[in-house]
């Protein structure tokens, strides 16, 4: 173990931190602020980072299936387990760099909690509503904005799979493109885009998402107040569906760009 703390947290969050700082990702800041005094402990046993991941992936599964059943009580206990999922999110990835355990398998399984988690999120919301409210019409609306985050996801990593086709590097050895065109905005524009972009990102993020259906859930449990739930998955289906639309638009635009931005970072 490190002698100083600090050090420890240097290999442990260090590039996340400073990816954090760049992207300026605030919403990672909470649960990482947790996680690093968890990992401290469990670095000192023979815990697995791919154990914690699968562990990680069960209390996310189980903490949707209790907000499904839909009692006051379930649904509080519910969402204390995702927090604990978003936790355990960055505690496998901390003791993986930790103890040098980084492994494909490790990445497939975090995945592949993401798309179970994300393509699950917002239809356990609709189904909770549903059983409050007996309108099906919340299924709906959340199987809709549970597709669209989903649809996010998958745009975001075309660029990846695009970056392993064979054909591609004839295609990237053909262009000519200097990554400072992508700088030309100037100004007060540039800083006005960046602060939409944050946003978009922000209130698009899983974490984020939790924490206000959460504020929902107990504005209805102790107030009374339900037609503030249904305003919110109906707000959200729309915000997500258009975010998907503006940056389907978006990444086609840069796709050129962000393969070879990958390609390269593979090949140096």
């Amino acid at each position: 173990m490190p002698e100083k703390f600090k050090e420890f947290k240097r290999i442990c969050q260090g590039a996340k931190l400073e990816k954090q700082k760049r992207k300026k990702d605030w919403w990672h800041a909470a649960p990482r602020f947790i996680s690093i005094y968890i990992t401290w402990i469990l670095v000192k046993t023979p815990i697995t980072a791919n154990f914690v991941t699968l562990l990680g992936i069960a209390i996310g599964l189980t903490g949707l299936y209790l907000i499904f059943l839909g009692s006051k009580f379930t649904i509080i206990l519910g969402f204390i387990l995702l927090y604990v999922y978003y936790i355990s999110d960055e505690i496998d990835g901390e003791i993986a760099r930790y103890k040098k355990q980084t492994s494909v398998k490790g990445i497939y399984y975090d995945e592949i909690g993401h798309l179970l988690f994300q393509g699950s999120l917002f239809f356990t919301f609709g189904v909770s509503l549903y059983n409050i409210t007996s309108n099906n019409l919340y299924i709906i609306l959340g199987f809709l904005s549970s597709f669209f985050l989903l649809c996010i996801r998958v745009v975001r990593k075309i660029c990846f799979v695009a970056t392993s086709k064979s054909s591609v590097a004839k295609i990237i050895n053909k262009k000519d493109i200097n990554p400072q065109e992508s700088e030309s905005l100037k100004g007060g524009f540039k800083l006005f885009k960046g602060i939409i972009i944050n946003l978009i990102n922000a209130f698009s993020h899983t974490m984020l998402i939790t924490t206000i259906f959460f504020i929902g859930y107990i504005l209805f449990i102790y107030f009374d107040l339900l037609w503030i739930l249904k305003l919110l998955l109906i707000i959200y289906v729309f915000f997500i569906g258009i975010v998907f639309i503006i940056f389907t638009f978006t990444k086609f635009r840069s796709l050129e760009k962000d393969i070879i931005k990958v390609y390269n970072s593979i090949n140096q």
